[in-house]
């Protein structure tokens, strides 16, 4: 059941206290290794400070790919607008002629129009400014007023600071990723929208409806749950011939 409500409704996984503290616990000791770093050879530096570099920038193009992708959904979005909007004047008026029919294609629109709002909400929280650590000039001051070794020095931040990174950028993609799944949903239900208008017009929808009517009616039988007298009895008996001379004596 939760697997299916994921599907229909997808939306952040939400963290108990101790699953929080947890993760919390398990960043400070990571940053403890990284503080901890032992002395690496000297012909070994320049390795470590490439694998280093390579991973920060790893990180920063997971930032800019999530952040690209919020965009294009808003976009999408945007650009869905006029079919929403077509589709809400040229749909054929048949359709709200009846009760079921009219429910129906509001309630489809409006799950939507639900689905498109809520995507581009993630979106535009996958593009809300957010911490983003990087060396910056006072860091790189700061280690040379204090005559440290710069290379092993700019290995330990910047590992420091992708760690830190990352925690952010997944929380814009765990956005996006909802984002994605509410669009898709989205155009799902859009697509079923537009099935409404040429059902309507070719008549499929007045002829589901008057089957459904006649299926949903209780019939001569059924109602009452007796067999009609005129169904059992369709011609008039004639009296026998006893009868007759019966009647005659009397007379």
């Amino acid at each position: 059941m939760r697997e299916l409500t994921n599907i229909l409704w997808p939306r952040p996984q939400e963290l108990s206290a101790i699953e929080h503290e947890k993760f919390r616990q398990m960043d400070l000791v990571l940053d403890a290794q990284i503080k901890g770093l032992p002395d690496v050879d000297e012909k070994q530096l320049a390795a470590y400070l490439e694998a280093v570099r390579r991973i920060a920038d790893e990180e920063g193009k997971r930032k800019t790919g999530a952040e690209t992708r919020g965009t294009t959904f808003i976009a999408a979005v945007a650009t869905l607008i006029p079919l929403m909007t077509w589709a809400l004047g040229n749909t054929d008026r048949s359709i709200c002629s009846g009760g079921w029919g009219c429910f129906t294609w509001t309630g489809v629109f409006t799950l939507a129009v639900i689905y498109f709002i809520t995507a581009a909400y993630w979106s535009l929280k996958s593009l809300a400014v957010a911490n983003f650590h990087v060396i910056g000039v006072e860091d790189i001051v700061l280690i040379c007023e204090k005559k440290k070794d710069i290379v092993r020095e700019l290995i330990q931040q910047t590992l420091l600071q992708a760690r830190k990174n990352r925690d952010t950028i997944n929380e814009k993609l765990t956005f996006i990723k909802i984002a994605q799944r509410r669009f898709f949903n989205g155009l799902a239900v859009l697509g079923l929208l537009l099935m409404f208008d040429p059902l309507s017009r070719f008549g499929t929808l007045a002829f589901l409806a008057s089957k459904i009517e006649a299926w949903a009616t209780p019939s001569a039988i059924g109602s009452t749950g007796c067999v009609p007298v005129n169904l059992l009895m369709p011609f008039k008996l004639a009296p026998s011939k006893n009868s007759k001379s019966q009647m005659t004596k009397s007379n």
